[in-house]
């Protein structure tokens, strides 16, 4: 996983778990080292639970970047 698929992978979680975040979405353009940070916040503040499509994604992320 590159450090574009990762943001892209990233932003799109924030905008489907907790959408009214939008520093999230700054953060993780501007620094990649984030990610676990950014993980994190998505896990603790989400409105629903997370779908398994998502959930291997995160995986990915954790593996290549965590």
């Amino acid at each position: 996983m590159d450090k574009d698929s990762m943001q892209s992978a990233v932003i799109k979680l924030i905008e489907k778990y907790i959408p009214d975040r939008i520093d999230l979405k700054e953060l993780i353009k501007e620094d990649t080292d984030s990610v676990k940070y950014i993980l994190e916040e998505i896990d603790r503040y989400k409105t629903k639970s997370y779908e398994e499509v998502d959930l291997d994604i995160i995986k990915d992320v954790f593996f290549f970047w965590g």
